[in-house]
């Protein structure tokens, strides 16, 4: 015969175990409803656009298609057509060119800049704040005012003659248009770096640097080895953010020179937008879409690789 003691403990503990069920299950509705937004949010705003640009660039969609529907499925046609164009290889090397030498310019100089706004001097205080407005303005803004000081009768070139150098129309020559978008690109980003990077200049240990000045490190020593080291992970971040949107540049260059003169500036982005929206053929669009994104992966791997590469040699 079973003893009371046990006879009572079961009820118990069953009545225990459907509990423990109950609120098992409660914080897993719980947990769905915080993570059911975010994951509409991500299928609206980037699987939806990112699966209809694959969608558009294997069919002859034009306008009538918003009309009928209809968009004849041409397979890789599209790839076809725009690597068949000459503007296309030039297009590539252009954003590549930009992003590369503009990322690590502002990685260069916002690191300076850092450095320097670390300092106590006079005007320490305000300057960063200064310096950040033009990061502020519209892309359409900042283009316009470099615009106008990058004419052949603008103020840069008033300067150059103050000092007897020669100037020129410096966006309307193919050889200077190029660096020109360029030193504008890096002159609108180089405000948010110079910020991020003087905040993460604040968390580096300065016991470890005294200790390390008084070892006999130099300035250069103590940059490489404890203050690059320190903030590498918002250095990353940076670098990824900064060339994604390098990478999709279109209203810069749009407003500076509209990828001319003679293709000298066109980028990837530029003839997506030219294909859509001027001569309206979004199939081609979809297909350069599709190869700034095979770009940026491209971009994302090899960042994945050098910080894997990166972690094993700390360890």
């Amino acid at each position: 015969m079973t003893s009371p003691s046990v006879a009572t403990d079961r009820p118990g503990a069953s009545a225990s175990g459907r509990f423990r069920l109950t609120l098992t299950r409660r914080r897993g509705v719980e947990l769905w409803v915080f993570l059911l937004p975010a994951i509409a949010f991500f299928a609206v705003f980037f699987l939806f656009p990112l699966g209809y640009g694959v969608f558009m660039s294997t069919t002859d969609f034009t306008t009538g298609t918003f009309i009928t529907g209809k968009a004849p499925f041409v397979g890789l046609q599209n790839f076809v057509d725009i690597f068949a164009s000459p503007v296309t290889g030039t297009a590539i090397a252009n954003t590549l060119i930009i992003t590369v030498t503009a990322v690590s310019a502002e990685l260069v100089l916002g690191m300076a800049l850092a450095l320097l706004f670390n300092r106590r001097f006079p005007g320490s205080r305000w300057l960063p704040l200064l310096i950040l407005l033009p990061w502020l303005l519209p892309a359409v803004v900042v283009a316009t005012i470099w615009k106008s000081l990058l004419a052949g009768q603008g103020a840069i070139n008033d300067v150059l003659g103050a000092f007897g150098l020669p100037g020129t129309a410096w966006l309307a020559e193919p050889a200077t248009a190029l660096a020109a978008v360029i030193v504008v690109a890096v002159w609108a980003s180089l405000p948010y770096w110079s910020t991020i990077l003087s905040a993460a200049l604040k968390q580096v240990p300065p016991e470890q640097l005294e200790a390390a000045q008084l070892d006999g490190a130099g300035a250069v020593k103590r940059l490489f080895h404890i203050i690059i080291p320190a903030i590498w992970p918002v250095i990353s971040v940076l670098v990824v953010m900064s060339v994604v949107y390098t990478l999709l540049i279109v209203d810069l260059v749009l407003a500076l020179t509209q990828g001319g003169p003679a293709n000298s500036t066109m980028t990837l982005g530029v003839l997506s937008y030219r294909s859509a929206f001027q001569l309206f053929e979004f199939g081609h669009a979809g297909a350069y879409g599709m190869l700034l994104l095979v770009i940026s992966l491209g971009f994302a791997i090899v960042y994945t690789w050098l910080s894997a590469r990166r972690e094993r040699t700390e360890r």
